[in-house]
């Protein structure tokens, strides 16, 4: 023990002026986050542009609760108009901000509201919107490319059917967004490289990339999951770029530091927290696996069964159907660019039919929900895996033990 922190104590003597600039950069977070508090405060009633992300009636009560998202703010409001059904529309409100606390601020919070005014139809979603019959598909494609809340019902079946990840804007979307605009770029790039020769092909095509994928984070307001992979993919370009090993626990700590950093609070979600354990029990994976074709085919059915304890602290939904996600997780990646290059010339319905058809699978299911106490423990042996390649086993154990707990439930 005493070995270990004189480690310890050398990496932080080692790594000193890093951490303190990490320090300084968050407190300049913290500080520039409460100026834009005070701005959004001073006048007592602020006007704001938002999308509506959830709605529903109070029970046993004659209002509306409202919560809505823009690229700054997530927050509460309630109305007592007889609305239609605003989710996923974007509008214009007055809300009064003189109670609104700054620690909520960061977060979320509840704010009264008058003169709501409905905002006109983004183009873009009324070019997916008119190429489905039904409202269900034309949500579900509007999430998988714009990053869209779901409707409750969809919301459901997704969960059931273990797929939600798939439609949730992240990691694995961005990755097929990159590779569409790497070949997009290089026939143009190609061009400028024969007359400059000396220029590294792939560090301009990669910050080309990023710059591209920033105004796409963008458009889809920041979701945590995005932001994530966003960082990731910027911390992981600038290890590969100077040859250095990206598969290191130091990796994710920095996407950590700098989503923090860049985007501030935004990082203390439930759906940050998932897409970083997920990328987690990825960087486990191929650490204690030889990477090779059958290990990241297989890849597919060891996730499942990682973040199978995680995702049934939080969300109960399960039925047989859940055991074949594997499969839809590995049909996905021929799945998402094939639908985007559908919806691209207008024919995005095509398979709308037998996409309903598999969603219906998810309308019946049984609770199974894994106490908090499950979570933390797991958590703690999955850390502690990454220096034991026993544990690691063991917790795949743990993990075939929770999913035969849930069938046989």
């Amino acid at each position: 023990m005493l070995y270990k922190l004189n480690s310890f104590l050398r990496w932080i003597e080692k790594n000193r002026f890093f951490i303190l600039a990490v320090l300084l950069l968050a407190v300049v977070r913290i500080q520039v986050s409460f100026l834009n508090y005070l701005d959004f405060r001073y006048d007592k009633i602020a006007v704001v542009n938002a999308k509506v992300v959830n709605q529903y009636k109070k029970k046993n009560k004659n209002y509306y609760v409202l919560k809505l998202k823009n690229k700054s703010l997530s927050f509460y409001t309630t109305s007592r108009d007889d609305l239609k059904n605003l989710l996923n529309e974007n509008v214009t409100l007055n809300i009064i901000t003189n109670k609104v606390a700054f620690f909520d601020y960061l977060f979320t919070f509840y704010a009264p509201s008058f003169n709501l005014r409905l905002n006109p139809l983004n183009p873009l979603e009324y070019y997916i919107e008119k190429q489905h019959k039904t409202s269900e598909m034309s949500n579900l494609f509007k999430a998988l490319f714009l990053g869209e809340s779901l409707e409750y019902e969809t919301r459901q079946k997704l969960s059931t059917l273990g797929i939600s990840h798939l439609v949730a804007l992240s990691g694995l979307h961005l990755g097929f967004v990159s590779v569409f605009i790497y070949f997009v770029l290089l026939p143009f790039y190609s061009f400028f490289h024969k007359r400059h020769p000396y220029r590294n092909r792939y560090a301009d095509l990669g910050i080309l990339i990023l710059v591209l994928e920033f105004a796409y984070l963008y458009v889809t307001s920041f979701p945590p999951s995005l932001l994530r992979a966003y960082v990731l993919e910027i911390v992981v370009f600038l290890y590969a770029f100077y040859l250095s090993d990206p598969f290191k626990l130091k990796v994710l700590g920095s996407v950590l530091v700098f989503s923090f950093i860049l985007f501030g609070f935004k990082v203390f979600s439930l759906g940050f927290f998932l897409s970083m354990a997920g990328v987690y029990y990825i960087y486990l994976y191929f650490r204690h696996v030889k990477m090779s074709l059958l290990s990241t085919l297989f890849l597919s059915f060891y996730m499942f069964g990682a973040m199978f304890v995680i995702s049934h602290v939080f969300f109960g939904n399960f039925n047989l159907y859940q055991l074949f996600s594997p499969f839809a997780n590995i049909a996905f990646s021929v799945f998402y660019p094939l639908e985007a290059f559908l919806h691209l010339i207008g024919l995005g319905g095509v398979f709308d039919t037998w996409i309903e058809k598999y969603l219906s699978f998810g309308e019946e299911f049984k609770t199974v929900v894994f106490p908090h106490w499950a979570l933390f423990f797991y958590i703690f042996l999955s850390l502690w895996a990454f220096f034991s390649k026993r544990l690691f086993y063991g917790i795949n154990l743990i993990s075939l033990a929770g999913i035969i707990y849930a069938i046989g439930v």
